[in-house]
């Protein structure tokens, strides 16, 4: 019996690894996208019942079965994740897991009564219109096979010029904006966790 193979940027791939990993990328998204939702849920109900937040040093969260629910949740979602890096390309892989914020977005309007506005439908949209363009039209990458090549990458000029433009923009973001900003604006700080340091 001949097993049909496809191919994505030169590597071939079984059909049915590919769809292996296609399937656990998308329950990776679903899995990620509820924990959020099971936390938050249990986090209100120890909130109603009084319980000191856990930014207020509380700990009630770690007796409460929801909160655990959620937190396995989640590691069974990055699990299905990682599988699905054995099974199918990144390029596959990697921009589905947009997918969990799709579905955060969804189950919150649905379990948390929080209401989804014309732009956060907007983002939705676009976040799975950004998947399906980036799944069809993923860049064609080399593979690097040996330790020189990579050394080779590393000092290339494109990506030493990235890397210093990272470095730059965290260094006047913490010396300069911060100091100003920091106690007024959170997307100062959100900024500085954002990037790739």
């Amino acid at each position: 019996m001949k097993s049909s193979q496809l191919t994505i940027n030169g590597q071939h791939y079984n059909n049915a690894h590919f769809t292996i990993g296609l399937s656990l990328a998308i329950s990776s998204s679903v899995f990620i996208g509820a924990s959020f939702i099971i936390k938050k849920v249990a986090l209100r109900k120890l909130q109603a019942s009084g319980n000191v937040r856990a930014s207020a040093g509380g700990f009630a969260y770690l007796k409460q079965w929801l909160w655990w629910l959620g937190f396995i949740t989640m590691g069974v979602g990055e699990a299905a994740n990682l599988l699905a890096y054995a099974f199918a390309p990144a390029a596959l892989v990697t921009p589905l897991g947009a997918l969990s914020v799709l579905v955060a977005a969804v189950l919150s309007s649905r379990f948390l009564k929080e209401k989804l506005n014309f732009i956060g439908k907007i983002g939705c949209f676009l976040c799975i219109i950004g998947s399906v363009i980036f799944v069809i039209h993923s860049p064609k990458s080399e593979e690097i096979t040996t330790f020189s090549e990579l050394v080779e990458k590393l000092l290339d000029y494109l990506f030493l010029s990235y890397v210093g433009t990272i470095f730059l923009m965290g260094l006047i973001i913490k010396l300069a904006f911060i100091p100003r900003f920091g106690n007024k604006c959170d997307g100062i700080f959100t900024t500085m966790l954002t990037q790739p340091m």
